[in-house]
């Protein structure tokens, strides 16, 4: 009898053991976890007794600001539909995302930085109040990006980045929403099939097709083995590589052209052979160098942030991943298992057209205390520097030659000489993707845009106009 008990006692002990351990796991190992989670709505309903700091455009407009009611501050939304996916949302039922999530400890109060004033301010009985978030957002050009896709009704996105600093002019996502109408359309929200809460721009992951093929030229000319005059000869319009036949958009051969023809002119059978010529590990290093494989260093929390790369039954694939003859070939074309953001193909737009250095990413300029004392300011740095200086100047004349004779035509401006890269990415089950990836003005580029077109045609002659009426808005003609 004895030994039952003593037997049921040790059980009894790591049972507690046990039941301690895992809420010292839970409370201390994964408190901060925990506390960051978006859907952690106790966290937002305890500080909605904090004045929560503004969100601002870079014209100073509100994009996000506080109505109080009783001893609580609930948010509101002045913009309305104009950046929804970007600022995010704050809310005691559906927490929060965005930049509400990713700069919650500036908005609330509660990091270092600010601190220290809320603590002079408790000490001498005022109110806690978060600090003020700036943003390098333009709400001239987002509005103008929106209502293109919107003109179009299609699904879709638009990156804009400061050529020179990369930051975030515009950012948007079509379909877009309405987060003051949160709570009214919750569920209409979540089972829309065009997912309005979906930030397009920089968790959308899509074949770039012919827009890749900025990368795979980036390769060629730097290994050596290949100039803007190399030459080529398209005798049938398709070439097969590894038993696989790979055919061009026309059915008609593009005969004797050059390396910056078959750039222009997007001959697939000539960067499948360029493709097949510079290996998997070349190809791979230079998508590596433009940031593929990591996500981009951006403000908005990781989980809404994608890296791009190959991906395997969606979930991406190590740069090492075997391929074949025939998937490397499709893959120099920009098809195969390829997968990018719009994010991440303004971001190589901009490292052409900044010489050759890829800027992080940003779309926080400054954090304002409520005394007006600027806590925090963002100053450009370079992240990347995936080509060098003369290899960015041929590709840059490539690229012009894309709009001013090839199938970039429907960006042609008489305002400002445009550059750019078009692409239309073959997907299953639905009409092909439209990208447009480009800068501008080609001497001097002030802006690097990105644009992708769910479901589409060609891509110059969708998400063409879509660039050309964007960039000019953000070059203010």
């Amino acid at each position: 009898m004895n030994g039952s008990i003593r037997r049921l006692f040790f059980v009894a002990v790591i049972l507690f053991a046990s039941l301690f351990a895992m809420l010292a796991y839970r409370q201390v190992i994964q408190a901060q976890d925990l506390a960051d989670n978006p859907q952690n709505t106790r966290k937002v309903f305890a500080q909605m007794r904090i004045d929560r700091g503004l969100v601002l455009a870079s014209d100073k407009s509100v994009l996000a600001q506080n109505r109080k009611e009783g001893d609580l501050y609930y948010r509101t939304y002045p913009a309305g539909d104009l950046a929804p996916q970007l600022v995010g949302y704050s809310d005691p039922t559906y927490g929060q995302v965005g930049l509400e999530h990713s700069q919650n400890s500036y908005l609330t109060g509660t990091a270092d930085e600010v601190e220290l004033v809320n603590l002079f301010d408790t000490l001498s009985g005022k109110q806690k109040s978060g600090a003020d978030i700036e943003l390098t957002i333009d709400p001239r050009v987002q509005r103008t990006a929106l209502d293109q896709l919107q003109k179009i009704g299609k699904r879709g996105a638009v990156v804009v980045l400061d050529a020179k600093t990369g930051a975030v002019v515009a950012m948007a996502s079509n379909p877009s929403y309405d987060p003051n109408q949160l709570a009214a359309n919750w569920s209409q929200l979540n089972s829309d099939p065009g997912s309005p809460l979906f930030n397009r721009a920089t968790q959308g992951l899509y074949t770039p097709g012919s827009s890749f093929k900025i990368i795979t030229a980036s390769a060629a000319l730097e290994s050596g083995q290949f100039t803007p005059n190399s030459m080529f000869n398209d005798e049938k319009g398709t070439v097969d590589i590894g038993g696989f036949t790979i055919h061009n958009y026309r059915t008609e051969p593009f005969g004797q052209h050059t390396l910056a023809e078959a750039f222009s002119q997007s001959i697939n059978t000539t960067f499948a052979q360029v493709g097949d010529q510079l290996g998997q590990d070349k190809l791979i290093e230079y998508m590596q160098k433009y940031g593929f494989y990591e996500k981009p260093p951006f403000d908005l929390p990781s989980g809404e942030v994608m890296a791009s790369g190959r991906y395997g039954n969606g979930e991406l694939l190590p740069p090492g991943a075997p391929m074949d003859r025939a998937q490397v070939a499709s893959m120099a074309f920009g098809q195969e298992q390829l997968q990018v953001t719009p994010l991440q193909m303004a971001m190589v737009a901009q490292s052409v057209a900044n010489g050759g250095k890829m800027m992080r990413p940003y779309v926080v300029d400054s954090v304002v205390d409520k005394h007006g004392t600027v806590v925090k300011e963002v100053s450009p740095d370079v992240w990347k520097t995936p080509i060098q200086p003369q290899t960015a100047n041929e590709l840059k004349d490539m690229m012009v030659k894309v709009v001013n004779e090839g199938t970039g035509s429907k960006t042609k401006s008489s305002q400002v000489q445009m550059a750019a890269k078009t692409g239309t990415a073959e997907v299953p089950n639905q009409g092909p993707n439209a990208w447009f990836v480009g800068f501008a003005p080609a001497g001097n580029p002030r802006f690097a845009i990105a644009v992708v077109v769910e479901d589409s045609d060609e891509g110059g002659g969708i998400a063409g106009p879509v660039m050309k009426e964007t960039m000019l808005s953000a070059l203010g003609l």
